[in-house]
């Protein structure tokens, strides 16, 4: 029994630190996302940049997406689309109208790619990463949308602190009506993951997503370019990992990565889900694999059950004021990552309790393999990181 006792205690212990996470999260979602801080205004001080577009397929919501960028507010930029698979040429004519509607900005198309390792994505865009000059290299997925200060922002970060080698964004979506699907992802997105980000972000470990960054050129350059992270479906990851190995810093902006697709689902939620959690797995097995123990139900039952042998409190009182708490911090934080309320909060609430309840399925279902599909094709993950194309 008193071995019990011990391991109770231990993992109260644990589950005490595990809740001072959501303090420290929320904290950090109210003092820097949406942030005032100093933005350079003087023009002539700010280096030039080169956005990075990769564009795959069609999407019907690419006009708007890309326009965001066309209408940075920032003096010296350049505009590199890299159109791979253009469905009935659909891509180039948006490229086309947008940028005969914006002369003044330099804009260059590449088609085709490299073939060099197995990511389609740095296939894709590595001809318009050599050809760059700038010193500065914004890469930023085709179905994010972006205010016009978002490019401002992101320099602001890195233009003077040489030891800055890149800037990210928490992945979020914009704060525009959606159906429940586009609820689901804001709950994700503002919750769990920003929870998670926030806190690794804090304590200096390489979180960086890839779907919105902005990189100092001469540093990944250093590590070899793009081309050593093409044999990896989470290039973000090692190209994070290499930067921090070599004392770079990576720096958070205050404004979140808008995802803003032609098209949501519940089922298209649940797969990018057990996608990430195979990568996670593949790179990192062991921390994996205790996932499914922060998650709330879980780790509330395991919890209260600790309680009640300890101090004979009704083990169901404790998990219902233990769920009841978790909710109202992701409910605070979620606004705090929105930037405001996110409405109906009926589904907000039933958005929770969906993404709650399905965590451990979705774990489970993520490691009992290890391929994943990612732009319609099939790969396997290798431990380690590394993939190798099935298809």
């Amino acid at each position: 029994m008193l071995a019990v006792s011990v391991a109770a205690l231990l993992f109260l212990l644990g589950y005490g630190a595990f809740m001072l996470v959501h303090v420290v999260a929320l904290v950090l979602g109210k003092r820097w996302l949406h942030s005032k801080h100093t933005v350079s205004t003087n023009d002539e001080s700010l280096p030039s940049v080169s956005i990075i577009k990769p564009i795959i397929g069609r999407d019907e919501n690419l006009k708007e997406n890309l326009k965001s960028f066309f209408q940075q507010d920032y003096p010296n930029y350049e505009l590199l689309c890299c159109v791979s698979e253009d469905i009935g040429g659909h891509s180039c004519s948006v490229i086309q109208e947008l940028s005969s509607q914006h002369p003044m900005l330099t804009v260059k198309v590449f088609t085709g790619g490299e073939s060099v390792g197995i990511n389609p994505k740095l296939n894709n865009i590595l001809p318009a990463y050599r050809s760059i000059q700038s010193s500065l290299v914004w890469i930023s997925d085709q179905s994010l949308w972006a205010p016009p200060h978002t490019l401002r922002e992101l320099v602001s970060h890195i233009k003077d602190s040489t030891n800055v080698a890149l800037v990210h964004q928490l992945p979020y979506v914009p704060p525009s009506p959606g159906d429940f699907s586009h609820i689901l992802d804001k709950v994700y997105f503002g919750t769990q993951h920003a929870r998670v980000y926030l806190v690794a972000d804090w304590l200096g470990e390489n979180c960086a997503n890839g779907m919105s960054w902005l990189l100092r050129k001469q540093h990944l350059d250093a590590e070899g370019g793009l081309v050593p992270f093409t044999d990896y479906l989470a290039e973000d990851f090692f190209i994070g990992k290499a930067l921090c190995s070599s004392g770079h810093r990576l720096a958070l902006s205050s404004l979140p990565a808008l995802q803003n697709p032609s098209s949501r689902s519940l089922g298209a939620t649940a797969k990018r889900i057990i996608r990430w959690g195979r990568l996670r797995a593949a790179m990192m097995p062991w921390p994996g694999l205790m996932e499914p123990f922060s998650e709330c139900f879980l780790l509330g039952l395991m919890a209260s059950v600790c309680v009640s042998h300890l101090a004979g409190v009704g083990a169901v009182s404790f998990f219902v004021c233990h769920v009841l708490v978790w909710f109202l911090f992701d409910m605070f934080l979620l606004r705090a990552v929105e930037n405001g309320p996110v409405c109906p909060l009926w589904k907000v609430v039933v958005a929770w309790w969906m993404r709650e309840l399905s965590a451990v399925p979705l774990f489970l279902a993520g490691v009992r393999s290890r391929e994943v599909v990612w732009k319609g094709k099939r790969y396997k993950l290798m431990f380690g990181g590394k993939a190798v194309k099935l298809d």
